[in-house]
């Protein structure tokens, strides 16, 4: 019985570093390598900040596209084989971005790079999160997100340290490849095969739809309200007089701070709700948007970090769990509409937020608007059912 035991407790933890080390890959290090590396870019090849917005707006574009063909049903009966093609397309994606210098080569690396990284993300938490529930540890289905944080943190320390020791831009997408290539080892061995469930055990009001295009709508919003200082973090940190010195620890932090909360909110969501718990998470992060324009001090965007990383990795995770909650039909397809307004919302805002920056010659006006719409994605993330005397129930 203790072996048993110990085998089911070591199954969960197989699985959830298993799908952590494939969202550290393509999004953590894939995705999101980009920040810290992008100051150095910048400042080497004597980019803008438009054209630095240009080339992450692509790659959301491709994150898009991803999310959009994810639902043919070519895919249907290949999904492992899908999923690990993608982890092998954002492995090339990644080394192949210290190759070239050409913004259109960028552009076309850089959309690929945002198509494998949806793929992995839908067919990644397809295959894990069913695995995890099928275990009976519901709780734990979304611990695999903290990859995401895992990645941010690795890329993050390995970016800082090598650029203390002088190294070029290109050097740095060398670096985080080998990392993400280490990464990849237990992917290969350890991803389930998929689980099949029961689409029919949920009931749903006439309601529900409404609920769904909601959540929907909001994630689109949300995707614009984080982006810009996602994306923009460590190259303000690097421009705004004053904050030079935070440059090193600032996308440090967003991994960091993201790690446990992925614990936390899906915890909070239980007791809570899930979409009261999307509420606040995304007003959480819109305050903390808000702190660089509000605090005039390092301080400012210390908290930005931190807020950011505490619920921008935890909203992705809570969503997919309220979308499939509200969604009657497959994961891969809730998780795909929902990817896809995520990635219209996302795709947007660099490219705004690089010209807005431009413009201005300031990060103050971007993240306002980036705040504002996280305000409007806090309110339209509740479930209208919390207004209605009539509540959909889904059965063990």
């Amino acid at each position: 019985m203790i072996i048993l035991l110990e085998k089911y407790k070591s199954n969960i933890i197989v699985l959830i570093l298993t799908g952590a080390a494939a969202l550290a890959i393509a999004i953590g290090i894939g995705r999101f390598s980009y920040t810290p590396i992008l100051p150095y870019m910048l400042e080497e090849l004597s980019l803008s900040k438009t054209n630095g917005g240009l080339i992450a707006s692509w790659n959301f574009f491709g994150y898009l596209f991803g999310s959009l063909i994810s639902i043919l049903s070519i895919f249907k009966k290949k999904i492992k084989f899908v999923f690990f093609i993608s982890i092998i397309i954002s492995l090339l994606t990644t080394i192949f971005m210290a190759f070239c210098e050409d913004i259109f080569l960028f552009i076309i690396i850089r959309f690929f790079a945002g198509l494998s990284s949806a793929f992995v993300l839908i067919f990644g938490t397809s295959l894990i999160l069913p695995s995890i529930q099928a275990l009976g540890k519901s709780s734990l289905s979304t611990a695999h997100f903290m990859g995401v944080g895992f990645g941010i943190l690795l890329s993050s320390i390995l970016v800082s340290f090598l650029g203390s020791l002088g190294f070029v831009w290109s050097d740095l997408w060398l670096g985080v490849t080998i990392l993400a290539l280490l990464l990849a080892i237990p992917v290969f061995i350890f991803t389930p095969n998929p689980v099949v469930t029961n689409e029919t055990d949920k009931k749903f009001n006439t309601s529900t739809r409404l609920g769904f295009n909601l959540i929907t709508f909001s994630y689109g919003l949300y995707g614009f309200g984080y982006v810009v200082l996602g994306t923009f973090i460590s190259t303000m940190a690097r421009d705004t007089p004053g904050l030079e010195s935070t440059e090193t620890y600032v996308w440090l932090l967003v991994g960091l701070a993201g790690i446990p909360m992925v614990i936390f909110w899906p915890w909070l969501g239980k007791k809570i709700g899930n979409d009261l718990a999307l509420f606040l998470a995304c007003l959480i992060m819109g305050i903390g948007i808000l702190m660089p324009v509000i605090v005039d001090h390092q301080l400012g965007i210390i908290f930005a970090a931190i807020l950011l990383g505490g619920t921008f990795i935890p909203i992705t995770a809570l969503a997919f769990l309220e979308g499939q909650s509200r969604y009657k039909g497959s994961i891969i397809i809730s998780t795909a509409i929902l990817t896809s307004s995520f990635s219209i919302g996302q795709m947007v805002g660099p490219y705004f937020g690089g010209i807005i920056i431009d413009s201005f010659s300031s990060y103050d006006v971007a993240l306002t608007i980036s705040s504002i719409s996280l305000l409007f994605a806090a309110i339209l993330m509740i479930h209208p059912n919390r207004f209605s005397s009539t509540k959909f129930i889904n059965t063990p």
